[in-house]
């Protein structure tokens, strides 16, 4: 059984970064005379879920990487692929289906783990490109 440490360890360290980056799509949004609440939940939504699908590309990557199969490993990482698009799709529609999330502010998180995995990427490299 694989060891998903380094999954739970980088999970970790990303949400106290998009934790900001929420803030900052909340601020925005609010500024831009969106519905406070509906914002509020849009945000925590699209952020929760944002970090559990991070989550579980990591565990895939790491079920995939235990392989000594290659065919074994590529199908793993491609089923999980899927899946996950299948996830997001379902949880936009829930979103526009109840009205009472805001779809911005339930889509803009969804952004965030690539953006903060840029941009910390981009401070390692001391600013240069």
């Amino acid at each position: 059984m694989p060891d998903y440490a380094i999954v739970t360890d980088e999970l970790r360290r990303l949400t106290v970064r998009v934790i900001p980056v929420a803030l900052v799509i909340f601020g925005l949004l609010v500024l831009l005379g969106q519905p406070l609440g509906q914002v509020a939940l849009g945000v925590l939504a699209g952020t929760l879920f944002a970090l559990w699908n991070f989550y579980l590309m990591g565990r895939s990557a790491v079920r995939a990487a235990c392989q000594t199969n290659p065919g074994r490993a590529s199908k793993i990482v491609a089923r999980s692929y899927a899946m996950r698009y299948v996830l997001t799709a379902l949880f936009l529609l829930a979103v526009i289906w109840t009205g009472r999330i805001s779809v911005p502010a339930a889509v803009l998180p969804l952004f965030s783990p690539k953006i903060t995995l840029m941009i910390s990427h981009y401070w390692k490299k001391g600013g240069k490109p």
